[in-house]
């Protein structure tokens, strides 16, 4: 494991000297004590299980009884969180029996049975459902609650044009005087509203009017007005216009006018609806065409100098507000892709966003360190569509290369994004990858992969295939790797080398992988003690955040609880890119907030639980 052994022990009770980072984005820790360490998990040596079973005839039930209990022993000493149970402090112990009794507290409080015992409908959702269906009651309960609250040490799967609530980028939009809009249809009936595709885009006047033809020759064309039943599709029309006349009544009979009726309306349209997600006749393509959509809307919202800055300070303190410590984003660069100025006229490329995250970033975290708020830094993981033609993928290589020099702090890693099934596997440019590889080792440059890969149902195919592909790459950690549950020699060789998956479970759901939250693979990988981590990947588009995503892997298996939380949370610091200072830092953080954090479950639940019982039956 190199020199994260030295940096973290497994106990967290017998601490080292740590050193303080000078870098603004691994900021000095509040306390100065020593460091608590942790030991790699997945390399505890595991009792023979053959020892509780030296044969299966027994003289009588009492040798039986004896060789099923040491037969469970035998397993349980061999689950993930095996440790940290067997470590845990007093106060940890009661918080986590007080987080049982919440789920159960839940169960008979928000949640139900669907039907009675005569079959009849009795109202009420059943725990576990589809995400999108339940949120409004996820966001009621007293795990959410806890969920809200948990340190969550490192942020490792995260994009960055989808971390922040819709509303944000919208709100950002409304006084833009180069903002355009566009539809795919007439804005003029119901449906219309309800089937159009709409974009934006900051640009000039002659830039909204005119579009080169096939030879490559600009042509004069008009702009629009969505409201017209003669608007020609796609025809931009000016933000501010749309925004005067907007006037739509829901179908909840809800009025909607004028800036604050369109951006409700545009809010909608950017959330996926459990109905696309999950309707009868909906696919994994269907399901992801849905979601392109989302980020091409988003897109140009995002893209123009204001908005992004403004985004990058909020996305800070949105990773603050839901206590995680550290967070890797992945901001997608590439050519087409370049920052607008507020007025359209200038553009700014991919060293200028390099440029625009570290400045905000550095002046957010002294913002907060004024205000007496912690968070241990961020990184960037440069992020290119697996769509691109070999030579594309080459220039990206280089300059990838070319920011880490310029941000060495700054930049942590290299990935392809976009729909695996769609787009180019691994295997496509291993020569590229191969020629990367030598040339950041020339440069003495630490560049990981941290690939997408394996976010597919199947089996054998070619996506499938990523997976080999990352472990021959010596991949870091791997984005998503659900079909890995069905290779052992895999799960056997990312504990063997050490490679951490980026599990998202909500996204995972939405996007077809599995129905509900139960179906995940992630019990799986846990109990075959493969290192995750919990991430939300693209939040804006689910209406979650990462502590949803820890809320889903509790109520998606039995066997999860607050010892598992923790034992993730651990994952993410070991695995993240952090340097061994950064690292100590931001884990001395964590520890002393866990440990708090512990103490708050029992003081604010424990009275509160202290005379409750569950009802007798609950599922």
């Amino acid at each position: 494991m190199g020199s994260l052994c030295s940096t973290l022990d497994k106990d967290g009770d017998e601490p080292s000297e740590g050193k303080d980072s000078s870098h603004i984005l691994s900021p000095t820790p509040r306390r100065l004590h020593k460091m608590p360490q942790f030991k790699r998990v997945s390399t505890r040596s595991h009792e023979s299980w053959r020892a509780a079973i030296p044969n299966r005839e027994f003289d009588d039930e009492e040798a039986y009884t004896k060789a099923l209990e040491e037969l469970k022993l035998a397993e349980s000493s061999r689950a993930f969180d095996a440790e940290v149970i067997g470590r845990a402090s007093k106060v940890e112990k009661e918080a986590a029996a007080l987080v049982q009794k919440i789920k159960a507290f839940d169960w008979d409080n928000t949640y139900g049975k669907s039907h009675d015992a005569q079959g009849l409908p009795t109202g009420k959702r059943t725990e576990g459902e589809h995400f999108l269906g339940n949120v409004d009651l996820i966001n009621k309960t007293k795990l959410m609650q806890v969920a809200k609250r948990m340190p969550k040490g490192a942020h490792l799967h995260i994009h960055f044009n989808s971390c922040l609530p819709a509303r944000f980028l919208i709100q950002q939009a409304r006084d833009i005087d180069a903002m355009y809009i566009r539809s795919t249809l007439p804005l003029t009936s119901p449906e219309n509203m309800a089937a159009s595709r709409i974009s934006f885009m900051v640009m000039t006047p002659h830039e909204a009017t005119h579009v080169k033809n096939a030879d490559g020759v600009e042509e004069y064309v008009p702009l629009g007005n969505v409201w017209d039943v003669k608007y020609v599709c796609n025809n931009w029309m000016p933000y501010k216009k749309f925004q005067r006349h907007f006037n739509f009544v829901s179908a909840s009979g809800q009025v909607l006018k004028g800036t604050s009726g369109a951006e409700t309306w545009l809010e909608s349209k950017m959330a996926i609806s459990e109905d696309e997600a999950h309707g009868v006749h909906q696919t994994g393509r269907g399901i992801w065409e849905k979601f392109n959509y989302r980020t091409q809307m988003m897109k140009g919202l995002f893209a123009y100098e204001s908005a992004f800055r403004n985004y990058t300070r909020e996305c800070v303190k949105d990773f603050v507000a839901d206590n995680i410590q550290y967070a890797e984003i992945r901001p997608n660069f590439m050519s087409t892709n370049s920052l607008k100025t507020d007025d359209g006229t200038g553009s700014i490329g991919n060293a200028g966003i390099m440029k625009i995250i570290d400045e905000e970033v550095r002046a957010t975290m002294e913002q907060l360190r004024r205000q007496g708020k912690y968070f241990g830094g961020l990184k960037v993981i440069y992020c290119t569509p697996r769509s691109f033609q070999k030579d594309q993928i080459e220039t990206a290589l280089d300059e990838c290369i070319d920011l880490k020099k310029k941000y060495m702090e700054l930049l942590c890693g290299f990935d392809l994004v976009g729909h695996e099934e769609m787009g180019n596997e691994l295997r496509h440019f291993v020569p590229e990858f191969l020629e990367f590889r030598k040339k950041c080792k020339k440069e003495k440059l630490d560049i990981p992969f941290l690939f997408h890969c394996g976010e597919t149902l199947g089996v054998g195919t070619n996506v499938d295939g990523n997976l080999f592909d990352a472990v021959l790459l010596n991949a870091k950690r791997i984005g998503h790797g659900y079909a890995i549950a069905r290779h052992p020699l895999l799960m056997d060789l990312f504990k063997e080398k050490n490679i951490a998956i980026e599990s998202c479970p909500i996204s995972n759901e939405v996007l077809g992988l599995t129905p509900v939250a139960a179906g995940h693979h992630l019990p799986i990988l846990l109990a075959n003690d493969v290192p995750c981590t919990i991430n939300s990947d693209n939040a804006t588009f689910y209406r979650s955040s990462l502590s949803h995503d820890f809320y889903q892997t509790m109520i998606g298996s039995e066997s999860m609880t607050l010892y598992g939380w923790k034992q993730l949370a651990r994952w993410s610091l070991e695995h993240s890119c952090m340097d061994p200072e950064q690292l100590a830092s931001v884990t001395e953080e964590w520890t002393t907030r866990w440990q708090e954090y512990c103490q708050w479950i029992v003081d604010e639940y424990g009275p509160q639980l202290q005379n409750w019982e569950p009802e007798p039956i609950r599922h």
